[in-house]
């Protein structure tokens, strides 16, 4: 392969002996691809990586000490941070979804790879993540891979500034989440504390984050059969289709033990109890987390534009401790968590307000 200050020199003698017979090229184009390339030629950065049998991968400080960015690895919740100029991004251990500034891209791609001992981790993105989120195309080379970073960007997405969601009452709420249709056909709220945001869940020492829709608590006729619809306007951001259940009850307690010593229930742990996921991301960046999930349809993909009508999957319960037992038609349930921004959007209200909210929008 010739080198880039070779293969400009080649360019321009074809060019001169082109023109010889064509008409010369200008001095002012040859001028400006002269430019071009040095341009070029300043903004390319090299960085190291390591390939394996499936991916290429390069250390997060290595790109951070190129883009000028932070980052800050949670060893309890086994997450990620990273700041790059104004963008904020965050992946899990686990968890096949970037988030940035608090919406969700529509990528298998990019994930988060953490290799060796607690305390001693080494982090690690696929190189994907420069071409999806920096937009920029990647030159692969020896133990190396070569890309334009032309510095600081504008803010990708997010809240406006003016977005003050803390303070946000009933009435709110209620407009901006408005468009969302029920996700099963002809169910009902239910109106039990217990199934609604907010609840104590001692179990797994935390919070209920969703809304559980239940056969005894939401009109009856809830089977394994009953379907999902994706509520509104949207893009698949995650579909589970290679789910892979606890092994066996034991180790869903060990986990479930670990969060009781811990006092809190870690992310990646979070995303094993919700079994098998659908998400969706919509406008004015709502979110909804479909979990629990029995089955998803074939042809629904990482990427695919939905609608109200469109069905993301079937009504199931993986990820509870009847679904490890494989007893799947105990306890069947859909867990649904709204988000907006990436914030569970029953922060700023009190259980009352939440029932009050949902009730107004489907019921």
């Amino acid at each position: 392969m010739m080198k880039r200050t070779h293969r400009f020199m080649y360019v321009v003698f074809l060019a001169l002996l082109l023109g010889g017979c064509q008409g010369q090229a200008s001095d002012e184009e040859v001028v400006n691809e002269k430019q071009q390339h040095q341009t070029e030629n300043e903004n390319e950065e090299k960085l190291d990586i390591t390939i394996s049998e499936n991916e290429a991968r390069f250390k997060v400080d290595d790109l951070m000490e190129i883009v000028g960015g932070e980052w800050e690895f949670d060893q309890i919740h086994r997450s990620l941070h990273v700041t790059i100029n104004e963008d904020q991004y965050y992946l899990v251990d686990g968890v096949p979804v970037l988030e940035r500034n608090g919406e969700y891209i529509p990528s298998e791609d990019v994930y988060l790879i953490v290799e060796g001992n607690e305390g001693t981790e080494e982090i690690y993105l696929p190189v994907e993540f420069l071409e999806i989120v920096l937009g920029t195309s990647v030159v692969y080379e020896e133990e190396q891979v070569s890309f334009q970073w032309f510095g600081p960007t504008e803010r990708v997405g997010g809240p406006p500034e003016a977005f003050l969601f803390d303070d946000w009452d009933v009435e709110q709420m209620v407009e901006y989440l408005s468009f969302l249709e029920k996700p099963i056909k002809g169910a009902q709220v239910s109106t039990i504390a217990n199934h609604l945001p907010g609840a104590p869940r001692a179990y797994r020492n935390g919070f209920h984050e969703g809304i559980d829709w239940y056969d005894f608590a939401s009109g009856g006729g809830i089977s394994t059969e009953t379907p999902i619809y994706a509520m509104g306007d949207g893009v698949v951001v995650r579909a589970d289709h290679d789910f892979t259940e606890y092994e066996s009850t034991e180790v869903r307690n060990q986990d479930l033990a670990y969060t009781a010593e811990l006092g809190d229930t870690p992310e990646y742990i979070f995303d094993r109890l919700r079994g098998r996921q659908v998400w969706v991301q919509y406008q004015g960046g709502v979110m909804n987390r479909f979990a629990h999930l029995h089955d998803i349809p074939n042809e629904l993909q990482v990427g695919d534009r939905v609608s109200a009508e469109t069905i993301i999957g079937y009504v199931g319960n993986s990820g509870t401790s009847d679904g490890v037992a494989e007893n799947y038609e105990a306890g069947l349930h859909l867990h649904q968590d709204l988000l907006i921004f990436g914030e569970l959007f029953w922060k700023p209200l009190s259980q009352t307000e939440v029932r009050e909210v949902l009730e107004r929008i489907w019921d």
